[in-house]
């Protein structure tokens, strides 16, 4: 493959990232770089930012670079050696420090996200994905040969968001926790959970509350910018703070209103 120009651009949704130049730092430092970045600023909801940013690519490829991701030098690279014929998106995890290896960077592309766009929910990449499947798409999960850059084989990068942040931090988590619930995904539950009681991180507390509060909340459009102080939030946080790692597990069982044994039975009896 080529190491200069390619035929991928990179689109980098951003609402004001710290991590936004280091980012773009990323992209510009790729072995193979990406022919064009482009930068969608302050649009909301993120759904509506892609769609603006797929509308500017004039290459095959597309890679979905959040402004919180800061990718290993061979990510592109490694991805588009995974673009076959049939394959519309090539699918990298990255390292989070809250949570360990998660999903992830993707490559798609470009014609088939023509066919299956972007739409508000909490949600859409999962609903995307099932949709390119159905149209026959298929889905590659992306590893290079041996480990790099200090990350394991199907480890592309880094994903930075900021959690420093409790107000970001509650709001990502309290999402998350409701696109868990609308996919009905014991699995990833799980996931979350045990990636949340292991985690060392002082904001894993929280973090976990909010994920389980968000379980019980039928939210389905991604909406406004879900990172506001709110009145479950700063419940939320109070109540984390007086939690340790042995019974943080159980603190969702303090919501008013909640019975999470039942509420999850029926959940999951559907």
């Amino acid at each position: 493959m080529k190491t200069d120009k390619s035929d991928v651009t990179a689109v980098v949704p951003t609402m004001g990232e710290k991590t936004l130049q280091q980012s773009i730092d990323s992209l510009e430092g790729q072995s193979v770089k990406p022919a064009d970045i482009v930068v969608v600023r302050n649009v909301s909801p993120f759904v509506e930012a892609m769609n603006r940013g797929v509308s500017q690519v004039n290459t095959p490829f597309l890679i979905q670079c959040d402004a919180d991701m800061i990718l290993d030098p061979d990510c592109i690279e490694t991805l588009r050696k995974h673009m076959d014929d049939a394959t519309g998106v090539a699918i990298g995890y990255l390292d989070d420090r809250l949570l360990g290896v998660i999903q992830a960077v993707k490559m798609y592309r470009t014609e088939c996200l023509m066919k299956v766009p972007f739409e508000d929910s909490v949600t859409s990449d999962s609903d995307r994905i099932m949709g390119m499947r159905k149209e026959g798409i298929e889905i590659a999960f992306a590893r290079r040969g041996q480990s790099f850059n200090g990350h394991d084989p199907d480890v592309l990068g880094c994903h930075r968001p900021n959690y420093d942040d409790p107000v970001y931090t509650y709001g990502k988590f309290n999402v998350m926790g409701s696109a868990v619930r609308n996919r009905n995904s014991w699995a990833e539950f799980e996931g979350v959970l045990e990636a949340l009681k292991k985690s060392a991180h002082p904001m894993a507390n929280l973090a976990l509350t909010s994920f389980c509060h968000g379980v019980f909340e039928e939210r389905k459009e991604c909406g406004h910018k879900p990172y506001e102080e709110t009145s479950d939030y700063r419940f939320i946080n109070e109540f984390s703070k007086q939690t340790n790692s042995l019974n943080r597990i159980f603190a969702i069982t303090k919501l008013p209103g909640f019975d999470p044994a039942s509420e999850l039975a029926r959940l999951y009896s559907k």
